[in-house]
C-alpha cells in the first residue's frame, strides 16, 4: 500500500476572514465559511456571497485529523506563538469533545502559546453545556468573537439574522460564566434609517444585559451580491448615507449601555467614521462628549474614500 504524502504546507481556503485584533494571531483553518450563510441567513454579509460563488468556501467541518496535522506543520514552520485563531466564521460548532483535542493540540505543540480564539454564533454556544464549555476553557480556549449585530429583534428580522435577542444575551452570559472572555459586535445603520433609533437604544440594553469583555461597533457597508444590497435597490431597505446620523446612533447605544464592566468599548474597524476606545462605564461620559464635538465638527471624520470593509 502507498504510504500518503504529508503536507508541507498548512491548509487554507481563500479568502479567510478575522477579527481585526487577530492580525497577528496564527491562524488555523478548522471550519471553512459559515454554518448561518449555509443555512441563508444574514442578508448583509459577505460570507453569503462566498458560499454562493465560491465552491472552495462552502460550508464545512475539517476533519479534526487534518486541522492535527496543520497545527503540527505550524509548529514546524513558525516560532514564538502566542495567539491561535480558530478560522472561519464559527469553529464554535465544532462538538467540544474534538474542538478540545484541537485547543489542547494547540498549546502541546506552541510553548509559549497564551490565547486561542475563535468566532461563534450563538447557538454554538447555547448547544454545549456549563460544563463543556468550562472545560475548553481551561484547556484554554479563552476568547470567543460573537456577532449580536443588533440588540432590537425587528432589526435581527429584517435582515434575516434568525436568532433572537434573548438567545444571543443568553449565549455571551454563558460563555462569561464559563470564564470565557466575549468579545460582542454590533454593526451602526444595520436597522436603515427606518428603525435606527430603536437599534441603537435596543442594542444598548443587549449589551447592558450581556455585559461582554469587549464590546466593538462596526458601521454598515453593502457588500455586493449580497441579499441586502437587492433590497435597497427594490426600496425596502433605506440606507443611512449621512455620517452625522450614523455619529446619533453610536451615542445613543453607549448612552443606553449600564452595564457593570469593565467592558473594553471600541469603534476602531476600517468601517466607521470616528475612531472611539475607551472602558465602560468609567469612560462613558468622556465618549459621548467625544462624539458630540465630532458631530459639531464633522471635518475630523474619516472620509469615505479612507473606510473599508
Amino acid at each position: 500500500m502507498k504510504e500518503q504524502t504529508k503536507r508541507a504546507e498548512m491548509y487554507y481556503a481563500e479568502p479567510v476572514y478575522r477579527p481585526p485584533s487577530e492580525a497577528y494571531s496564527l491562524l488555523v483553518q478548522a471550519t471553512v465559511g459559515c454554518s448561518c450563510a449555509a443555512a441563508g441567513r444574514c442578508y448583509f454579509c459577505n460570507s453569503t456571497v462566498f458560499q454562493r460563488e465560491i465552491p472552495e468556501k462552502k460550508f464545512r467541518i475539517r476533519p479534526t485529523s487534518e486541522i492535527l496535522e496543520d497545527i503540527e506543520i505550524g509548529g514546524r514552520q513558525y516560532r514564538g506563538v502566542d495567539k491561535i485563531f480558530l478560522l472561519d466564521s464559527n469553529a464554535m460548532i465544532i462538538k467540544a469533545p474534538e474542538l478540545l483535542k484541537i485547543v489542547r493540540k494547540c498549546y502541546e505543540t506552541f510553548p509559549r502559546l497564551k490565547q486561542v480564539a475563535c468566532y461563534a454564533c450563538c447557538e454554538d454556544i447555547l448547544r454545549k453545556s456549563d460544563d463543556e464549555l468550562l472545560e475548553l476553557r481551561k484547556a484554554g480556549l479563552n476568547l470567543v468573537f460573537i456577532g449580536l449585530e443588533s440588540g432590537d429583534q425587528e432589526v435581527l428580522e429584517l435582515i434575516n439574522k434568525g436568532v433572537t435577542v434573548e438567545d444571543q444575551i443568553e449565549s455571551v452570559v454563558k460563555a462569561n460564566r464559563a470564564g470565557i472572555q466575549t468579545s460582542v459586535t454590533v454593526i451602526l445603520g444595520l436597522g436603515g434609517k427606518r428603525l435606527s433609533h430603536q437599534h441603537a437604544v435596543n442594542t444598548g440594553k443587549a449589551a447592558t444585559l450581556m455585559n461582554p469583555s469587549f464590546f466593538a461597533a462596526l458601521t454598515l457597508m453593502v457588500v455586493p451580491g449580497t441579499v441586502l444590497e437587492d433590497m435597497i435597490k427594490r426600496g425596502e431597505f433605506e440606507l443611512i448615507t449621512d455620517p452625522l446620523d450614523i455619529l446619533k446612533e453610536v451615542e445613543l447605544m453607549i448612552d443606553n449601555i449600564e452595564a457593570p464592566g469593565p467592558v473594553v468599548f471600541r469603534t476602531n474597524h476600517a468601517s466607521n467614521y470616528l475612531p472611539l476606545k475607551g472602558t465602560l462605564p468609567a469612560d462613558k461620559e468622556r465618549l459621548l462628549t467625544t462624539i458630540r464635538r465630532a458631530v459639531g465638527n464633522p471635518a475630523i471624520l474619516r472620509t469615505e474614500y479612507m473606510r473599508g470593509l
